[in-house]
């Protein structure tokens, strides 16, 4: 077995833009890396191809696999070591190191006369270690404080606590460097992605972020989505995935939030390129409405299994930066909510009516008002609008 090796030199940076379907299904042309590995968090097989340089989080000392294709055929792997090469195959097998870090292994993928250099960096990640409290867990990556994680009995929140297995701190992390930052850790989404900038300094307020394949991959499978339905993958824009609490808390978001455990998402689609949320029902308005052929494409992706149930919301602002975004999280079970804020700041709540889990809704609905009538409260059913058909614009 082969071990990665380490890498001080200096390299420049992997262009960080997203790319269209044709770029994230790879490009006929070249030959593609295939990446098999397991996934730290839950051992399932993580089996990826990537036509550009890749980032993979491997548990230390488990088995990375490294094949190349070209139009479907096999090809050959050269690996290099300082400049010289090492190993030519067409299946490489090494080892992860046992020590968190990133190991950078030039390679030359070769597949029918055609060969291409990529460079694929191997991240050993950081295990947390959590100090439990009453309030719940005190979280340190790499000697580095990454705040609180209540403890789920604490929320307000039924399904929070009644899920109490998906409201656990993230175990294992790695750490986002300029040298890795460009590289993909799934097709069309870079680790410099993961963290993006905050709006007070500019710069992203963490550079760890814990490892989630199950999230980057589902963002991986609603951008080919999409493209089926003529929105291109680089339309999506992404707004915010991980946060650490304490900034989480600090923007006014729910201690709860999907954001902290990095399964979770806020994007909004410009199809013009003009920072705006882009009136894809074609009714002359940008509104909370051009967001629901999205929503119709989400759930048939969680009903078909092709991504895990979640939260979905919407959030409308009049005049503010993008006008309309969405939420996107994997917490395992169906959450949905629309928020519509005014010019003067006061928001107001909207529902969809949905085409793939309509008795899961008044299931819900059907809760709400029975713990209403019990607490002696008024309850009263929302008016739910209808999802408009996928449209291609």
């Amino acid at each position: 077995m082969m071990h990665a090796h380490k890498t001080h030199a200096a390299r420049g940076l992997v262009a960080a833009a997203l790319v269209l379907l044709a770029s994230l299904t790879g490009n006929a042309s070249e030959p593609l890396l295939r990446c098999r590995f397991p996934d730290p968090v839950d051992r399932r097989e993580v089996n990826l191809v990537f036509p550009t340089n890749p980032i993979v989080v491997v548990p230390p000392g488990e088995n990375l696999q490294l094949t190349c294709e070209h139009d479907g055929l096999p090809g050959s792997i050269t690996v290099y070591k300082d400049d010289e090469p090492i190993q030519e195959s067409s299946v490489i097998n090494f080892s992860a190191p046992d020590r968190p870090g990133s190991y950078y292994i030039r390679l030359m993928l070769t597949g029918q006369g055609t060969t291409v250099g990529r460079e694929i960096c191997v991240v050993v990640p950081f295990k947390a270690s959590a100090t439990r409290n009453a309030e719940g867990y005190d979280l340190r990556v790499d000697d580095v404080e990454m705040g609180r994680y209540r403890h789920p009995s604490r929320s307000g929140n039924r399904k929070v606590r009644a899920n109490p297995d998906r409201y656990q701190p993230p175990v294992w992390w790695f750490r986002i460097t300029p040298m890795n930052s460009g590289f993909s850790v799934v097709p069309g989404l870079t680790a410099g992605e993961l963290v993006v900038p905050s709006e007070d300094t500019g710069l992203p307020h963490t550079d760890l972020a814990p490892v989630a394949y199950s999230m980057w991959r589902t963002i991986y499978t609603l951008r080919e989505a999409l493209a089926a339905q003529g929105i291109p993958g680089e339309a999506l824009k992404i707004i915010s995935v991980f946060r650490a609490p304490t900034y989480n808390r600090s923007i006014g978001s729910s201690a709860f939030g999907r954001h902290i455990y990095g399964d979770a998402f806020d994007f909004y689609i410009d199809l013009e390129g003009d920072t705006k949320a882009s009136d894809l029902n074609r009714d002359g308005k940008r509104d909370r409405r051009d967001a629901y052929p999205v929503v119709a494409i989400i759930e048939d992706l969680m009903d078909d299994g092709k991504i895990p149930m979640g939260g979905i919301g919407i959030y409308n602002t009049i005049g503010g930066d993008h006008e309309v975004t969405m939420h996107l999280d994997n917490r395992g079970h169906r959450a949905t909510w629309g928020f519509l804020y005014s010019a003067s700041g006061k928001r107001s709540n909207f529902a969809w009516q949905s085409r793939r889990f309509a008795e899961l809704d008044r299931l819900e609905e059907n809760e709400a008002a029975a713990l209403a009538k019990k607490e002696g409260r008024a309850y009263a059913r929302p008016r739910r609008e209808p999802l408009t058909p996928t449209s291609t614009p």
